[in-house]
């Protein structure tokens, strides 16, 4: 029986819903072969091996998770002692478990930007979540776009601003608006599901729409709105050399702009969650799958879909967010999720891929992600130093 991690949680907005997607890996895998070890990422960034047989997400909301200590067990790295994790005891540390092999279903955060992929591969724990580039490439709104640019992908136009500029000279950051047509959208340039976007409706609002983002982020990102628009999905599993295209899913927005709120509740209080104040529970009923779209707009966004896969080298399964401008008959690549929620399974049920299947397959990409590491030759000898 191998032992292979579902990690999850960490340091982000998403945190909770990273939580919501382990339960339903968790509960719905049966591996005869696999043993799949939970491994949550707390807020502070410290690991811990959850021990129940049934995933409950209860036992990880606040008070809960202080209360059931005992169904956690504190692990940590140690230098050198790579493929292991240790349990921390009350006179020191003692070896837990030993895993080459990781599943990650963090959301946003420090895991979604390759952050805690590269410490498990320093670590001598391989995962299927792409290259720490793509990752760290994907999270970043902006480097996102001018990296879409040079691939001539079509993408919404705009520019960045940071914190800097807003609180030492906000009259000379003015002048970047005085030609732009209002409303605008600003956006957390390294956030994701939607918390921290915000749509400014006309000049006097711009101030004050651009503190609230900048408290999500240092730097945002200003774009056009596109107030016609319609937004569709896509999923891809696999690896470049080897993958499959989902069927085409369309959310469906209650609001000017799809908020974390449409993505993944039930009850709507507030646009855009910005004050935290959402309830609800998550689902996905929201959503027409497959998309009512011509065979023709299927073909381009599943194209230019496969491009960015292969071309930003991502591996494991992944989700393409488009906007398609429906007056102009345009299309633009909204951005990648590299880590997407409930890791994207819902979109391949019209193909019977069962989530057996899929940890199977992601699985089965981080070997070969560790393989292929380890043929690398690394090391180079001199003389200098003699």
């Amino acid at each position: 029986m191998k032992d292979v991690l579902l990690v999850f949680g960490g340091k982000s907005y998403e945190h909770d819903i990273s939580i919501v997607t382990a339960s339903q890996i968790f509960n719905k895998t049966r591996l005869n072969d696999v043993r799949l070890v939970p491994l949550y990422v707390s807020r502070e960034n410290r690991y811990y091996v959850y021990t129940e047989t049934k995933f409950d997400i209860k036992k990880f909301s606040g008070n809960n998770f202080l209360k059931s200590k005992k169904l956690f067990k504190e692990v940590v790295f140690v230098t050198g002692e790579r493929s292991k994790l240790f349990l921390k005891i009350r006179f020191g540390l003692k070896e837990y478990l030993s895993v080459e092999l990781a599943v990650f279903a963090c959301h946003g955060g420090c895991a979604e930007n390759g952050e805690l992929v590269s410490i498990f591969k320093d670590n001598g724990i391989f995962s299927s979540s792409g290259s720490i580039e793509a990752l760290s490439l994907c999270m970043n709104k902006y480097l996102f776009k001018k990296q879409m640019n040079g691939l001539k992908i079509p993408v919404v136009q705009g520019f960045k601003i940071c914190k800097f500029e807003f609180e030492n000279d906000y009259e000379s950051l003015k002048k970047k608006f005085q030609f732009m047509k209002f409303p605008i959208i600003a956006k957390a340039n390294n956030g994701g599901s939607s918390i921290g976007v915000f749509l400014i409706e006309n000049r006097d609002e711009l101030k004050e729409k651009l503190q609230q983002a900048l408290e999500f982020d240092n730097e945002i990102l200003i774009e056009k709105y596109i107030k016609s628009t319609r937004e569709f999905n896509v999923s891809i599993l696999g690896d470049r050399e080897d993958f499959v295209i989902s069927e085409i899913d369309e959310p469906i927005k209650q609001d000017e702009i799809l908020s974390f709120a449409n993505k993944y509740l039930d009850s709507v209080k507030s646009k855009g969650c910005a004050k935290g104040n959402c309830t609800g529970k998550m689902q996905n009923q929201n959503r027409k799958f497959p998309a009512d779209i011509s065979e023709m707009l299927k073909l381009k966004i599943k194209e230019i879909a496969a491009k960015i896969f292969k071309e930003l080298n991502l591996f494991g399964v992944v989700r393409i967010d488009f906007l398609y401008d429906e007056l102009t008959d345009k299309l633009y690549v909204c951005e990648v999720n590299a880590m997407p929620g409930s890791l994207a399974y819902y979109f391949y049920d019209e193909n019977r891929i069962t989530t057996n299947y899929l940890v199977l397959k992601l699985i089965e990409l981080a070997e070969k992600h560790k393989q292929k590491t380890y043929a690398i030759n690394s090391e180079y000898y001199t003389n200098i130093l003699n």
